[in-house]
């Protein structure tokens, strides 16, 4: 596959699945050595992180994992 290439998941209602798929994507290519970026541009709810008085999404963590990525939580 191109680097350049993207793929975009969307679907609809909560707990359909778009997270474990994406994790799935984005693990199979960080596996095969790709440098994989991920996005979770809107979440609902979220996690309070240790000793920070703000939430982040707890799908932008799996997805940030599952990328094996070094971006900031924040602009996944």
């Amino acid at each position: 596959m191109n680097p350049s290439k993207k793929i975009f998941i969307t679907g609809t209602g909560t707990e359909v699945g778009k997270t474990l798929v994406s994790c799935a994507i984005a693990r199979y290519w960080a596996n095969n050595n790709f440098d994989v970026g991920v996005m979770k541009p809107i979440a609902s709810g979220g996690i309070e992180l240790k000793g920070e008085k703000r939430f982040i999404s707890e799908d932008a963590l799996l997805l940030k994992n599952a990328a094996r990525s070094s971006d900031s939580i924040r602009l996944i």
